[in-house]
């Protein structure tokens, strides 16, 4: 009795059942017995139809994977129920109410992250690396190109959140606010975010397609993030613009490049955004288990996302 006892598995919930959730449900059932909730009912066992057990006693922690604009309810009632957890990116779009939500986090001391993996990844921690050690000299620049066809990645595009910009849909925030966050792992504190955004290829749908965003940090550094989302082909790539050198990495061909006079080839990766998605489930599981910091968390999230304007 008392091994099966020690091998009974704890108990998780995903709230939001989308792409995310169901990627979250994928890696983690292995590890946990868990509860699925969505505003639309689903046919799995493990469905349930409403949150008031929602608290620290019931669930080891949640999943908040819907689209942004339900963030605050979800992340409050997890606060309410003493219950740590990690929400999906960004946090959200209007801050409104989130100051007394974090301020109860901070009083309980729970353990919250926003989902940003590239944070965890090897390439952007090496790179972290040679920055720190002078490899480029003064990091001044910062600049970012995320392009894709959005439409290919997701056929029913149309008929998800980000054809809504009430939901998060759109270049701003569904995809560059996800560099906001990598920029400010190496530029530090932001001080100014301004951006602009602009619909040059889709008709279908009312959102923007393009967008720049740039940031002011406080140690006189300047980021620049460009993207639109019906080119082809898939362009993912930073670069760090230094006193002396330049590195560029391209996380599609997962190369990273050195420029002086010429452009050669550092350093080769074989880590899968997969990969990344991994690494930071078991980084929050840590964080739970010591009870520390997480790699990106809602304060930080919070400071970076009311500085866009």
């Amino acid at each position: 009795m008392a091994d099966i006892l020690q091998t009974k598995k704890k108990k998780i919930i995903i709230i939001g059942y989308g792409s995310m959730g169901k990627r979250y449900e994928n890696y983690l059932s292995k590890k946990f017995t868990i509860d699925i909730y969505d505003k639309k009912k689903i046919n799995k066992e493990n469905f349930v139809n409403d949150l008031k057990l929602i608290n620290n006693n019931n669930y080891y922690f949640a999943i908040i994977s819907t689209p942004p604009i339900y963030h605050q309810k979800f992340c409050n009632l997890c606060v309410d129920g003493n219950l740590d957890f990690i929400v999906e990116k960004p946090l959200f779009i209007k801050k409104k109410g989130w100051e007394k939500i974090l301020n109860k986090i901070k009083k309980k001391k729970l353990i919250c992250n926003v989902a940003y993996p590239r944070r965890l990844g090897l390439a952007y921690n090496y790179i972290k690396n040679l920055i720190k050690i002078g490899k480029i000299g003064n990091l001044k620049i910062i600049k970012s190109n995320y392009s894709q066809d959005f439409r290919n990645l997701r056929k029913d595009y149309r008929k998800i959140y980000y054809s809504k910009k009430n939901q998060g849909g759109g270049i701003i925030f569904d995809a560059l606010t996800h560099h906001i966050n990598l920029m400010s792992f190496y530029g530090g504190t932001i001080d100014n975010i301004k951006k602009f955004e602009t619909k040059l290829a889709y008709k279908d749908i009312k959102v923007n397609d393009t967008g720049i965003i740039i940031i002011e940090f406080k140690k006189n550094i300047i980021g620049l993030v460009f993207g639109n989302q019906f080119q082809k082909p898939n362009l993912d790539e930073i670069e760090f613009i230094g006193t002396k050198n330049n590195i560029i990495f391209n996380r599609i061909e997962n190369k990273v490049f050195l420029i002086n006079k010429r452009k050669k080839v550092i350093k080769c990766f074989q880590e899968k955004y997969e990969d990344m998605f991994n690494k930071q489930i078991l980084n929050f599981l840590d964080c739970i288990k010591k009870r520390k910091k997480t790699s990106t968390t809602l304060i930080e999230e919070f400071h970076n996302l009311s500085k866009l304007k």
